[in-house]
């Protein structure tokens, strides 16, 4: 069964999803195409996002107690399992993509020493242990640390003050539009991979009014994020660095003291990493569950973890080639989290019987209610009381 969740809690997984793996690589490339003007990438993203959600949303209206995946299967046995599959082995990808990402991130920020292998090793040991504890531990892990990253967010711009120069971002107006256009391309596959919360949340808790405050307040703290490496850091060096953000914290100074403060923030937000690594290694024992019902997911996150492993590695030679990658990504990942959720739009509809069902339960359900409220003024003439007095009596009585 799948855990409750709240509109809180919605929001916190959206951004989760939406700014963990876009705030460590395709920054970079976005202020290369887009250089001052980077932020405006996430303009067309939000709208297309929005869309997507939306229609999703309305998806899983006609499945209130049902998640995704489990709507796919029962409407269509052959055809749902098909595609629930290619989600599957989708985020199966994007799980080993994340596990190289951040272990190549660790790698060279903080642990230069130790070997890759190990840290990769070590993140997918916490992740397989926070799946373990199924979606109650994503949950409250995204409400800690996700909540973590926002306040640091909105603390970062008061500690830039002395390197922000705003002449960075001239000629304010003069926007290249096919620049900003090929920005939001790379970003594009980072940011939509909210996609995957309508398959482990069922129709009744996914409110799209929620979602849309979490993809509206990641696609702010991204532009402000963007807005900051450029003003503070300069289009021709942040666009030539692998990790901007990383880069921007750096930047940071307090008094004489801590001289490096981006540890302390590196070390508040790489929970939020191994968090969003989890996620996705839920995503897919989660799917493979519903797949195949008489499989215990928890058994399957172990194996799971080590085959994502050896794809992180097999597919990736090193971060260089993992960075080049994402231009040819969003073109896999369009289809995923643009063309798959108009597919499920336009087709996945309920049963007409069952629709028909639903309907003359509700009809079962109304005539007793009618006939106590008929009782009602029959009782009370017996009693002696007047027709009218009962009249008011019972319109008084709702209010």
């Amino acid at each position: 069964m799948n855990q409750g969740v709240t509109s809180r809690q919605l929001v916190l997984f959206v951004m989760l999803l939406s700014i963990t793996g876009t705030l460590i690589q395709p920054h970079a490339q976005a202020i290369y195409h887009a250089e001052q003007h980077a932020y405006l990438s996430y303009i067309p993203l939000f709208l297309v996002m929005v869309c997507s959600m939306w229609m999703l949303s309305r998806v899983q209206r006609r499945f209130s107690n049902q998640d995704l995946f489990e709507s796919l299967v029962e409407r269509h046995p052959f055809m749902g399992r098909v595609i629930a599959l290619l989600y599957i082995l989708f985020f199966l990808f994007v799980f080993a993509r994340d596990v190289r990402l951040i272990g190549d991130y660790v790698s060279i920020t903080l642990l230069e020493t130790t070997p890759i292998s190990i840290i990769v090793l070590s993140l997918l040991f916490m992740a397989v242990f926070i799946v373990r504890g199924g979606l109650g531990s994503l949950i409250g892990m995204s409400e800690l640390y996700v909540t973590l990253f926002i306040l640091i967010s909105l603390i970062v711009p008061f500690m830039l003050i002395k390197q922000v120069d705003l002449a960075n971002l001239m000629p304010y107006f003069h926007i290249d539009v096919a620049g900003v256009g090929k920005g939001g391309w790379y970003i594009f596959s980072f940011f939509g991979e909210v996609v995957a919360l309508p398959f482990v949340v069922k129709g009744s808790d996914f409110k799209f009014k929620s979602v849309l405050w979490g993809i509206t307040i990641s696609a702010l703290l991204m532009m402000l994020i963007l807005v900051e490496t450029i003003t503070s850091i300069g289009v021709p060096i942040a666009s030539r660095l692998v990790y901007p953000s990383y880069e921007l914290a750096r930047q940071l100074q307090i008094s004489d003291f801590l001289d490096r403060f981006d540890l302390a923030l590196a070390a508040a937000t790489l929970p939020a990493m191994i968090t969003k690594i989890a996620f996705d290694l839920y995503f897919v024992c989660w799917g493979l569950k519903r797949m195949i019902p008489k499989v215990s997911g928890k058994i399957m996150t172990g194996p799971v973890a080590l085959v994502g492993f050896v794809c992180a590695f097999w597919f990736f030679k090193n971060a260089i080639q993992l960075f080049r990658f994402t231009r040819e990504w969003t073109w896999i990942a369009i289809v995923f989290e643009v063309l798959f959720p108009i597919i499920l739009f336009v087709f996945l509809r309920p049963r007409k019987k069952d629709v028909r069902h639903a309907t003359d339960n509700q009809k079962q359900k109304q005539p007793p209610q009618e006939v106590k409220q008929d009782k009602v003024p029959k009782d009370e003439e017996e009693s002696g009381g007047g027709k009218h007095e009962g009249l008011q009596g019972g319109e008084l009585q709702p209010s």
